[in-house]
């Protein structure tokens, strides 16, 4: 089994760390792991405003262990967006409290404490993309102008394991995550690319988070079976966006539950009801694929499937309040 432990508040020493257990050459900042422990990398990347972020895109070879062993002698907080998919057991562990499953994908954003043990357990096979960003208290008063920052993360904090799910990545918080994993190295402008990505996605979690705090009723009213079933269906819908959706008959049917609740549950989790959702999420597929230059606006409306394409360019704009040709120019 690979085991990694570690205290420290300092991801370029977290890079070296790693690197001097894996026995492998620091490039870059990005350490490669050797084949017998997994494929794929880690990535140590300073963000604007002194933040560290640390990617970590690999499949493991063997079975994994990666453990933040609490630090009572420094408070600071870590954002992770996590992407895995576990064929084997997947243990989540935060302080005391612990989330297993078994054959498992999840797509999860969250916050922890250095107060809190935190790690990961997973089997061989497992898939780890992630993106840690580290920052205190006083980073997060002054970039977001938060006078109850300290409200909000004791509150936040406090919930633990209890609720992991919470904050679950939806299709844009994906396709920034794929942008950064999948952005070509020898890109001028990848490390720019990359941050900027970073930086939206903790405005969106912070920004998110702050609004929930300001509502009473803050906690999802779901079930963590609930969750992980709406999570089911999101993934389903999102998964290859430029096919059709199945019916809600089919989802229902996926997940073993009514239409009524799917869609009552998913409104809850998501915000927006299921086929508004995947909507929201085909245009942002057709933006993101406008804006590589590749592919006409004909090209994109055909690939989504539109027939006709002033339809795709109505829903276009009803979207993004510009035109698909406006965007290109």
């Amino acid at each position: 089994m690979f085991q990694f432990d570690y205290t420290t508040s300092d991801y370029e020493q977290l890079l070296l760390k790693l690197a001097a257990q894996l026995e492998m050459p620091v490039h870059n900042n990005q350490v490669i792991f050797p084949a017998s422990v997994a494929n794929g990398s880690f990535l140590f990347l300073p963000l604007p405003s002194g933040l560290h972020a640390c990617i970590t895109n690999c499949t493991f070879n063997q079975d994994w262990f990666i453990h933040r062993k609490r630090n009572t002698t420094e408070e600071f907080y870590t954002l992770r967006f996590d992407e895995l998919t576990i064929p084997g057991t997947l243990i989540v562990t935060i302080d005391e409290e612990k989330v297993k499953e078994k054959n498992t994908s999840k797509s999860i954003a969250y916050l922890t404490s250095s107060l809190f043990d935190w790690s990961y357990l997973g089997t061989q096979g497992g898939h780890y993309s992630s993106i840690g960003i580290l920052f205190n208290k006083q980073w997060l008063a002054r970039y977001l102008d938060i006078n109850t920052v300290e409200d909000v993360l004791s509150t936040y904090i406090s919930l633990k394991a209890e609720n992991l799910n919470i904050e679950p990545l939806d299709s844009k918080y994906r396709q920034w995550m794929r942008t950064i994993m999948e952005v070509d190295e020898h890109n001028p402008l990848r490390l720019t690319i990359i941050q900027n990505r970073i930086m939206l996605m903790i405005e969106r979690f912070f920004t998110h988070l702050y609004d929930k705090m300001k509502n009473p009723t803050f906690r999802v009213p779901l079930s963590p079976e609930d969750i992980n079933r709406v999570m089911q269906i999101e993934n389903i819908l999102t998964k290859d966006i430029f096919q059709q959706a199945p019916s809600i008959q089919q989802l229902a049917k996926m997940v073993s539950i009514s239409e009524s609740k799917l869609k009552k549950d998913f409104k809850t989790m998501y915000g927006y009801p299921i086929y508004e959702y995947y909507q929201k999420a085909r245009m942002q597929a057709a933006q993101d694929k406008l804006l590589t230059r590749k592919y006409s606006v004909k090209e994109v409306a055909m690939e989504l499937g539109y027939a006709n394409l002033s339809n795709f360019t109505i829903a276009f704009k009803k979207e993004f309040g510009v035109l698909p040709s406006q965007l290109l120019s």
